[in-house]
């Protein structure tokens, strides 16, 4: 029986994680038949929760090599990394003699090393981990792929967005690792430039999209008891609202996080009174570390004056329910990438982006939205009150185009997938 690891899952608390972990299951049951499939996740309890919905053959779920301590101790978070920069050399150390390191590794870490050394093919779907914006993780992540291709496996990498990345090692190291992997799937024309500006030209590499994009939504009956759960009104417009606590690290803009607040509250206020329409806040990162979606959206819905319109999803919906919750909405107004995917390619409905990466900048140019959409360090009321009242006047137009559009880029990664297979 083939094998398959699908590594760097994520936490079940980011949609987007479980979205990409649901995709990539089905990504290697295409490419190997009834394969048996391993997912490495530091979230094991969530996640297997989350895959009884939708599997009846039970997938291994075990923790990724490496799981990132929650403690609030700094003492603890050091000596954590001491001992994984340590855990890190001595694989390195042991492959100069056997690709098989886990036959000299005692711990739980050996299960998950098992596991690589007997897999076919490396679904990796780390999608921002070349990136310097999330520090803490960047290396270690590019280390441990650096141990999975010294044991000779095949890695491949979906929906990979490279940057922003400012720091030398992480580029020498994501070097090393891309040209030794066996295809990469970036989802930005800008990560496909840096493949080409890096010289990056061993693995098979696919200027395509996220696989999210091939996420199925619920039925109806499931997306209307949710929101009847939550007090909306089936009979009055509805439009979602996905928002982030962002850091702002490395903007040009002059806007900063209370500017993002202000305008949110304002353009939410306008909607309703103008419009007519509920507003329906929709997390897609609950829980975790800092500020999440639904902290956010409450200081964003303190801010407004029609707060009896404004309702909060207050739980993380599978990425199913969620795209069905946004085919009941008239549009969206997103900020999270996965909430604009699952709105416009599962949900089937016309979104208005602020953009907190160029990811997400770009996908509305592919999708023919790039007027709808501004960068997080510009946005102000002013701006998307035009998109507003733009997307109002011309909602039907829109929809034909997305619809259109979104076809097109189903497609395309359907044939790069095809392309996959054949290799």
């Amino acid at each position: 029986m083939k094998k398959v690891v699908i590594a760097e899952a994520g936490a079940a608390s980011n949609i987007g994680s479980m979205a990409l972990i649901l995709n990539a299951i089905e990504i290697a049951q295409k490419i190997y038949p009834n394969c048996e499939i391993t997912v490495l996740t530091p979230d094991i309890l969530n996640v297997v929760k989350e895959l009884k919905r939708h599997y009846s053959k039970n997938i291994n779920v075990i923790n990724d090599l490496l799981v990132f301590p929650r403690s609030k101790n700094m003492l603890h978070k050091i000596l954590w990394l001491i001992n994984s920069i340590f855990f890190l050399l001595w694989c390195n150390f042991i492959l100069c003699f056997t690709k098989n390191p886990f036959v000299c590794i005692m711990s739980r870490k050996r299960k998950v090393l098992k596991s690589v050394s007997e897999a076919d093919l490396i679904l990796c779907i780390g999608a921002e981990r070349i990136n310097d914006v999330y520090y803490k993780t960047a290396l270690l992540s590019l280390l441990i792929l650096t141990i999975y291709e010294r044991m000779q496996k095949r890695v491949v990498h979906f929906s990979l967005t490279i940057g922003p990345v400012f720091n030398k090692l992480t580029i020498l190291l994501a070097k090393h690792v891309l040209n030794n992997s066996y295809a990469i799937f970036v989802r930005d024309t800008k990560s496909y430039s840096l493949l080409k500006e890096w010289g990056i030209s061993h693995p098979s590499i696919f200027n395509s999209f996220d696989i999210a994009l091939l996420q199925k939504k619920c039925s109806d009956e499931e997306a209307l008891l949710v929101l009847k759960k939550y007090g909306i009104n089936l009979n009055q417009p509805i439009v979602g609202v996905s928002v982030i606590n962002w850091a702002f690290r490395k903007v040009k803009g002059p806007q900063r996080m209370d500017d993002y607040n202000l305008a949110f509250s304002l353009i939410l206020d306008y909607i309703i009174e103008n419009y007519g329409c509920q507003i329906l806040f929709t997390p897609t990162v609950v829980g975790g570390a800092g500020i999440d979606d639904v902290q956010q959206s409450e200081t964003i819905k303190s801010k407004m004056k029609n707060k009896k319109e404004t309702f909060i999803v207050r739980e993380l919906l599978s990425p199913d329910i969620l795209a069905g919750v946004y085919s009941k909405c008239r549009y969206s107004i997103v900020t999270r990438m996965h909430a604009a995917i699952l709105c416009s390619g599962a949900g089937c409905k016309n979104i208005i982006s602020v953009n907190y990466l160029y990811k997400l900048r770009e996908y509305m140019k592919n999708i023919g939205f790039e007027d709808y959409s501004v960068d997080i360090d510009y946005v102000n009321f002013d701006s998307l009150k035009g998109f507003v009242d733009n997307m109002e006047t011309n909602y039907e137009l829109n929809s034909s185009v997305l619809s259109n559009r979104v076809a097109i880029l189903k497609e395309r990664l359907q044939m790069d997938i095809e392309s996959l297979l054949k290799l």
